[in-house]
């Protein structure tokens, strides 16, 4: 366990030296800048500076246009922050100091200008052969307060999206509801409709049977009674055998009109 402790604290100072070394040869390699060199980044770079920053907003527009057409990125993006910082700044007072050190095979020129509301960094980054940056930003130095209040500002904007998000959706849901209420109305209504189509298709039309004319039979002048009770006997029996039925339990007969034919029996 001994030689655990000591082997993890001789691996801990190891590992701290060596970042000791790293920090320090960087920091050797970022400050081996010759007098010479240096003068002439910050001189490129002054000159650099005062003609973006001489220029009104027609011809700054203008240069981030002319960057756009001609696909660096690098120019069209740092001058669009430029522009739009402008307002933040105020008027352009002095270049109040530049930082010239070498980070590897890199030069990085920090460029400190005064404005009348705040500070201005101008920062670029050359390689070692000057063919080109490889850096370029403008940005501004703002206090603690108005950090925390744009800060503050982006966190109200952000909950508020959020809220009104979920108020819209909590709406649309609520919809659902009313619409589900709707869906019931119509299918009920479809069902009546229906309902009715087919009560009304499947009664059949009630046609009242048309029952047989009997036939009436009139007492004329100079036919005697007895005669008459023949005529009629005789007509009562030609409709029997025109109308009846046979009823196959027993000798009886009987009308498919519901009529019974009684014996007629003559009164005197």
């Amino acid at each position: 366990m001994k030689k655990i402790k000591r082997i993890f604290i001789l691996l801990s100072v190891l590992l701290f030296s060596a970042f000791l070394l790293s920090c320090s040869k960087k920091e050797e390699e970022s400050t081996s800048v010759s007098a010479e060199e240096a003068s002439g980044l910050e001189g490129v770079i002054t000159n650099y500076f005062q003609q973006i920053e001489a220029q009104d907003d027609e011809q700054l527009e203008e240069s981030i246009n002319s960057a756009y057409k001609a696909k660096e990125e690098l120019f069209y993006n740092a001058l669009s922050n430029y522009k739009n910082t402008k307002k933040d700044l105020g008027e352009f007072q002095e270049i109040e100091k530049v930082d010239v050190k070498k980070e590897g095979d890199t030069y990085v020129v920090d460029l400190h200008a005064k404005y009348a509301k705040r500070e201005l960094i101008f920062h670029a980054a050359l390689h070692d052969d000057y063919s080109g940056f490889s850096e370029l930003s403008f940005n501004p130095v703002y206090s603690l307060s108005e950090k925390l209040f744009a800060a503050f500002q982006n966190m109200i904007v952000g909950m508020g999206t959020v809220f009104a998000v979920l108020i819209f959706i909590a709406w649309i849901i609520s919809l659902f509801a009313h619409l589900h209420r709707w869906e019931v109305r119509q299918a009920e209504k479809k069902k009546e409709r229906d309902g009715k189509s087919s009560s009304v298709a499947s009664s059949p039309a009630v046609v009242s049977p048309e029952k047989p004319a009997v036939p009436v039979l009139e007492k004329e002048e100079g036919i005697s009674e007895e005669l008459l009770s023949v005529i009629l006997m005789a007509a009562v029996k030609a409709y029997e055998e025109d109308f009846a039925r046979k009823n196959p339990y027993s000798d009886a007969r009987t009308l498919e009109n519901g009529l019974f034919v009684r014996s007629i029996k003559r009164r005197k």
